[in-house]
């Protein structure tokens, strides 16, 4: 089921609700009804402007491009060793094949990305970085080329992890010796020299595993460069990545996504491009649909549906009151609309 505006049907849809009359609580098209076009150009005189239809939702699920590639991921990884790349390689065209069919499906534009929040690895924190760096890349407008040198440099930008010893998962860098900070941040040049001689990967790629830990204003490592040194893919890897890392725990103890997100708001034109850093928020779902939260109002409702220009503001269906009293059919919600009532908190994740 996905809901979609008016102005966007072309005839023949389905309906997947109940169509009512909002005024007097009527039925004025059942679930099951085949859409025509003369009922179509009656729905806005009604003050009808978005349905229910049959189909997917225009969300990118970027935990189901995941899961086909982890394994693979997990298997070339683990037993890869200094100069040995040619199953990298075959990796890099597989997810490359796997994450264009699926931002593919639809007009990119219409999507926004559901992440789920969860734990995780080096090995689906890479995947989650490769994918999220390619839409942004896709978003942005860049040619294929320079789109494909991301997705191979996002895919292999923690490769140097694999030769460290010191712990980096759910522990914060930043209370470790110096010496362990040190070996540490030593992992963007042993990914950079495992891959430097390599001639399928394109230097721009390289440049983002040696570089994705810079920042803007040259606070970062290795090399303490400010932004006008620093290319467009390596300034998207360096945003989806210090999003990403904070939430699978990588160098970070693990937060909530939407402290993740609150920490690119905060750090936009300080240490991340700000630009592009608006348009990664733009497009990473703040509140999953599914999830139960509180509004400022007090009442509590599940998110229904995502509002792709501002996906922090979804419409919830709204299903207790502030005195804890439920509403028996629930009422719609939309954020967007009502712009003096926001989300307060999330009580409970949408269901795996």
């Amino acid at each position: 089921m996905k809901r979609v505006h008016v102005k966007t049907l072309s005839g023949g849809e389905i309906l997947s609700k109940d169509l009512y009359d909002l005024n007097y609580g009527n039925i004025l098209m059942p679930k099951g009804t085949i859409l025509k076009k003369d009922y179509i150009d009656k729905l806005p005189m009604l003050g009808v402007d978005t349905v229910f239809i049959d189909g997917e939702e225009n969300s990118s699920n970027i935990s189901r491009i995941m899961e086909m590639c982890q394994n693979q991921i997990k298997q070339v990884l683990e037993k890869h060793i200094y100069k040995h790349n040619e199953e990298l390689k075959i990796l890099c065209r597989m997810a490359e094949d796997m994450i264009m069919e699926a931002v593919t499906e639809e007009p990119l534009n219409e999507k926004v990305v559901e992440i789920q929040e969860a734990g995780g690895d080096f090995y689906s924190h890479s995947m989650q970085v490769c994918t999220l760096s390619t839409i942004l890349a896709i978003k942005c407008g860049l040619d294929k080329e320079t789109i494909q040198d991301i997705l191979k440099g996002a895919l292999l930008h923690d490769i140097g992890l694999r030769y460290i010893t010191v712990p980096y998962e759910n522990i914060s860098i930043e209370k470790l010796y110096k010496s362990e900070r040190e070996e540490y941040r030593r992992h963007t040049l042993e990914g950079y020299r495992a891959l430097e001689q390599e001639t399928w990967i394109s230097s721009c790629a390289k440049d983002i595993i040696f570089y994705h830990h810079e920042r803007l204003n040259g606070s970062g490592y290795p090399l303490k460069l400010r932004g006008g040194r620093l290319s467009t893919a390596v300034k998207i890897v360096s945003i989806c990545d210090a999003f990403d890392e904070r939430i699978t725990g990588i160098g970070h103890e693990r937060c909530h996504l939407q402290e993740a997100l609150e920490y690119l708001r905060d750090n936009k034109g300080i240490l991340f491009d700000r630009k592009l850093t608006e348009s990664f928020l733009k497009m990473v779902v703040q509140y999953p649909t599914g999830c139960i939260v509180r509004v400022s109002t007090g009442e509590i409702g599940r998110v229904v549906y995502q509002n792709k220009e501002m996906p922090e503001r979804p419409v919830v269906l709204l299903l207790q009151a502030e005195d804890g009293t439920g509403y028996v059919e629930g009422k719609e919600l939309d954020l967007m609309k009502v712009l003096n009532v926001f989300i307060v908190e999330i009580l409970e994740e949408k269901e795996k």
